[in-house]
């Protein structure tokens, strides 16, 4: 990577809801380097940077014009940081150019994306170069998918040689106060178009196999199932459905990451949790509503004129309240399921041993995203002789791995820990 940089990090969006969530927890968590704030407008970046609470221990950050569908103005902004962190989604539409720059300027990309089709295409367009160029590219960096992916790693790494774990089933639960749950409109316009484009999605993996071949996980043992209905579990005291998000996708190419590696690997499965039959039945009645929608033309332009209409309140141009924010918290907990001896698992035994982790956090959306992705551009400027890679396209498992990450978060307040497994 190159060196003498004018900046360490920037933060490309900054004007957005997401991105002023980022240049605050830069402020908050003490950020000693070098940085600056970038969009288009300079007026909305100066309003950004006049509402931080800066005081004397902080980094006043500059200020950088740069405009994602202006190619010069992106390299020349790549050109000039160590690590380019990208607030602008939806990313489908104006992740691509971000990324081709940091390449071509040979410096650090992370962004906070939780879509599955532009990360995977990524990956199969510029591993390659990224690779070539030393430029390391990750994507999912806020809640999708950092507790998902770090946390099924720490639960798989509990097992001890020769003990096996051939399944992390994962469980995510949004606990929020009397205000409700509140979310931006970008998001709900990038969930939107992800469920549009599954079916892209299934001629990229299609077309990324034939390009690169299956990797075989060689995981011991029956596939576990997971229920696409409602499913009362016993052990949680919730109804848990398949999670809609990127999660899973991020986690099973971790998985395949390692296994090229040669490193042992495990089925994946991620859920959502809700506490009564009411709001099974109200996530059900909406998520039939969004996905009919979002796969028609027609339906997507109802879908984004009426966010707060079909989101039962949640999604508004105006984004969630403080309020709203300060009350919501997160909880990811991880079940892994393993063998003490990898023969049984070959011979189809039930699982004989289990290890649980936990990872509790603020609001999701926002603030436990801005600190997961601010805390792996340090892990970038400072351990990245660390990071297994010197180059190419990374998920934040195979990015983060063997590095100082969890407690970098753990000291800006995300509670991960090993608990004991839960049983019914």
């Amino acid at each position: 990577m190159a060196t003498g940089r004018t900046y360490d990090v920037v933060v490309l969006g900054a004007t957005g809801f997401t991105g002023q969530k980022i240049a605050e927890e830069m402020i908050e968590s003490k950020f000693q380097g070098s940085w600056a704030v970038a969009g288009r407008s300079r007026s909305k970046l100066e309003n950004v940077v006049e509402r931080l609470d800066l005081t004397s221990a902080s980094v006043r950050p500059d200020i950088v014009l740069a405009d994602v569908g202006d190619a010069p103005s992106l390299l020349a902004l790549a050109c000039s940081t160590r690590v380019l962190i990208s607030a602008v989604g939806p990313f489908r539409r104006y992740g691509t150019p971000v990324v081709k720059a940091c390449i071509e300027g040979k410096c650090d990309y992370l962004d906070v994306c939780g879509e599955p089709e532009f990360m995977e295409r990524i990956e199969l367009e510029y591993g390659e170069a990224a690779e070539t160029a030393g430029v390391l590219i990750t994507s999912a960096l806020g809640f999708d998918c950092v507790p998902a992916d770090v946390g099924t790693q720490l639960a798989a790494s509990l097992f001890k040689p020769p003990a096996r774990c051939t399944w992390v089933e994962s469980f995510v639960s949004i606990h929020a106060g009397e205000a409700g749950l509140g979310g931006n409109f970008a998001t709900y316009e990038s969930a939107v178009f992800g469920y549009a484009h599954a079916q892209s999605l299934s001629r990229l993996r299609k077309q990324a196999a034939a390009a690169k071949g299956k990797v075989d996980l060689k995981i011991p043992g029956p596939r576990p199932r997971q229920s696409a209905k409602p499913v009362w579990d016993a052990r949680l005291r919730r109804w848990t459905l398949p999670f809609p998000a990127a999660d899973a996708s991020v986690v099973k190419r971790t998985w395949a990451g390692l296994a090229k590696q040669g490193e042992a690997a495990a089925h994946t499965s991620v859920s959502f949790t809700l506490a009564d039959r009411w709001t099974v039945a109200l996530y059900v009645f909406f998520g039939t509503i969004f996905s009919f929608l979002a796969n028609r033309a027609w339906g997507r332009t109802l879908l984004l004129r009426f966010p707060s209409l079909f989101s039962y309140g949640v999604f508004s141009r105006e984004g969630p309240t403080d309020r709203q924010i300060h009350d919501t918290r997160f909880e990811y907990l991880h079940i892994a399921h393993g063998h003490a001896d990898p023969a049984a698992a070959a011979a189809g035994a039930p699982p004989d041993e289990h290890r649980s982790v936990r990872i509790v956090g603020p609001e999701p959306g926002y603030i436990a995203c801005s600190i997961f992705v601010t805390q792996a551009a340090n892990v970038l400027l400072e351990e990245r002789d660390a990071i297994g890679a010197r180059g190419g396209v990374l998920t934040p498992g195979l990015l983060l791995r063997g590095t100082s990450y969890l407690d970098r978060i753990r000291a800006r307040g995300i509670r991960v820990e090993e608990v004991p497994t839960p049983s019914a």
